[in-house]
């Protein structure tokens, strides 16, 4: 990245990372993932779309107070999650603390040189990085996240929307990852919702 290029990540993750750390701080499980029909409903078809069987790494990218970390925990010989803020982290080491948590940027972050998953999974944070004026970096993200997968490997897309102008931005990011010469595996909408929203799950696999 130039300095620039930089500069403009560092910002939008600045913003980011206040807005998440303000809303957690508001109270626990802000987003009501422990408490809403539709929030269990798209946890159990993240867990389905994992496949059957134990898996050995597993990268979660936004996992919040780690409600899903947790199931994660329970597939998973290694998972490591990241979420911009600390504040979720705190209380989602003590829900799963088998998992390996790290406070970071997915902009800018990697794993570690050897690492090869399995699953990666991103749930609810795409949106939060399409931003104005980081969109070359934007771009950049999606190949370097379909190298990480082993061949086989799957990477579930869960986001939710609220129209139809939603939901092609979130087929969208489906797209780039197939450009990325991922496979698409299965596309579903689960049959909750919470005030008009909805989750899309998109899940694809590294050929």
């Amino acid at each position: 990245m130039s300095v620039w290029s930089e500069l403009r990540v560092s910002w939008q993750a600045f913003k980011t990372r206040r807005k998440m750390n303000r809303q957690f701080g508001r109270r626990e499980d802000p987003f009501s993932y422990a408490t809403t029909p539709y929030e269990a409903a798209r946890l159990d078809a993240m867990d389905a779309a994992l496949g059957p069987g134990r898996l050995e790494e597993v990268l979660e990218v936004g996992c919040a107070e780690g409600h899903f970390t947790e199931r994660l925990t329970r597939r998973a010989r290694r998972v490591t999650a990241l979420d911009i803020s600390t504040v979720a982290l705190a209380r989602a080491l003590k829900r799963a603390p088998g998992a390996v948590f790290v406070a970071a940027d997915l902009m800018t972050w990697a794993p570690r040189p050897e690492a090869a998953y399995d699953a990666i999974v991103l749930g609810d944070v795409l949106y939060y990085l399409d931003r104005p004026g980081v969109g070359a970096e934007f771009a950049a993200l999606f190949p370097r996240l379909a190298s990480w997968l082993k061949p086989g490997g799957r990477l579930l897309l869960a986001h939710g929307f609220s129209s139809d102008k939603e939901l092609a931005h979130r087929r969208s990011f489906r797209e780039r990852f197939e450009a990325a010469a991922l496979r698409l595996v299965s596309e579903t909408i689960p049959d909750a919702d919470r005030g008009g929203v909805r989750c899309l799950l998109s899940t694809l696999e590294k050929i």
